[in-house]
């Protein structure tokens, strides 16, 4: 009886060691998760009253080429000193690594349509969607214009030295947590991630479109009545050329719209934005303030998230000494102030997205028209990888208007 009973123990326990530390479907190994050894105990952050007020560190790296020391003040925000530009990057690098890996490298799988790697099928209609916007290759192409500028591509070659200093240092004990729970590891950092960022940010910052919007009411109520209650340019702005200024060229005439032409095809209109919800700014000249110097207010209005996509940080080099908020995943400053200036950044609603209606020669879509003639396609294989599943390859068509995000009669 006793040998039954231990034999029964033990092949539960050998099953539940099998059970607990493999991948079910999307369901990580639960198993390591769990650890007291590898598991999210290690994670475990020391109270905020045990944490000490101010912090000196001489960074110990890989790369550096001199002496970088690291002021943390009472708010936990770290002060960089560093002896030359090329350390001053990698530290920032190091850093922002140390406290927002995660949410980096998370924020650029999706801007690359990845996150189905992560999760699996339940995110493939976000990952085709940045496919097919053309994400992956806008970075490319904005990574290939910052390398043109020796001080660009310095500080995100740089940056991104740091951030994998950062990730070679961690054992899987050491990883973040988020990392266990989803039960996969970094990824190395690059300049493309840091352009990935950049690129996705644009797009949060800058996709508004009236055009889907205004193809329902120009189908509905016909081209007159349309123009006359939306006219080309707002009434109430101000152009950037004052009106009546003599024209010293020649302007290109408008082609005229098919004869057919009843706007987009059938999409799905990206949802409305809150109309409360919108960036500002003021500034008060030293004539006005108690101090006599001036004075700036900025609030980008950025959604709200956890972790903040703002991340502070003070940067020192021989030529440079500049204090205010970065983004995770991107060198340099966005907002803040130097020993000179101050500056902010608001965003308006501008509508700057135009999506056209493409003619396909046939079925092959190698060819489109425009311009009165037939003109090649170019195509993209998009290989998504899916967690648990198999690859998905999509073909993304481009046009020299951009991308091809949606084709009649196909869904996601």
């Amino acid at each position: 009886m006793n040998f039954l009973k231990t034999l029964l123990a033990l092949s539960v326990t050998i099953v539940l060691c099998y059970a607990l530390n493999r991948t079910w479907g999307v369901v990580p190994p639960i198993g390591k998760f769990l650890s007291p050894f590898e598991g999210f105990w290690v994670n475990a952050e020391a109270s905020y009253k045990d944490a000490p007020t101010m912090n000196e560190d001489k960074l110990q790296i890989p790369n550096l080429q001199g002496e970088v020391t690291v002021l943390y003040d009472e708010n936990g925000v770290p002060h960089v000193f560093a002896q030359n530009d090329h350390d001053l990057y990698l530290a920032q690098g190091y850093l922002t690594a140390k406290d927002r890996l995660w949410q980096m490298e998370f924020q650029t799988h999706f801007a690359a349509g990845r996150i189905s790697e992560i999760v699996g099928d339940k995110a493939l209609e976000s990952d085709r969607y940045q496919r097919r916007m053309g994400a992956v290759y806008g970075a490319e192409k904005s990574l290939s214009g910052m390398n043109e500028n020796p001080q660009a591509k310095l500080s995100l070659d740089a940056y991104s030295e740091g951030v994998n200093a950062y990730i070679n240092s961690l054992s899987p004990r050491e990883y973040p947590v988020e990392y266990k729970l989803l039960g996969y590891a970094p990824e190395a950092w690059s300049p493309l991630k840091s352009a990935l960022f950049l690129k996705n940010m644009s797009f949060v910052l800058a996709s508004g479109t009236d055009d889907l919007r205004m193809t329902n009411i120009l189908r509905k109520y016909g081209k007159e009545v349309t123009e006359d209650l939306f006219p080309n340019y707002p009434s109430k702005e101000s152009p950037i050329i004052p009106e009546g200024t003599k024209i010293d060229f020649q302007p290109l005439p408008l082609p005229p719209a098919p004869h057919d032409f009843t706007g987009i095809g059938s999409m799905n209109p990206q949802p409305e934005r809150d109309k409360g919800i919108g960036s500002n700014n003021w500034a008060v000249s030293g004539s006005k303030s108690a101090t006599g110097l001036p004075l700036l207010a900025n609030d980008p209005h950025l959604t709200l998230s956890l972790p903040s996509i703002w991340y502070q940080m003070q940067l020192v080099s021989p030529g440079i000494n500049v204090y205010g908020s970065t983004m995770p995943g991107s060198p340099s400053v966005i907002i803040g102030f130097n020993q000179d200036v101050a500056w902010g950044v608001t965003n308006v609603g501008a509508d700057i997205i135009d999506w056209y209606q493409v003619k396909f020669r046939d079925k092959s879509m190698n060819e489109y028209w425009h311009d009165g003639k037939w003109k090649k396609t170019s195509k993209r294989i998009e290989v998504i990888k899916v967690k648990g599943k198999p690859d998905v390859i999509d073909t993304v068509l481009y046009t020299h208007h951009g991308p091809v995000v949606y084709l009649e009669g196909q869904t996601f």
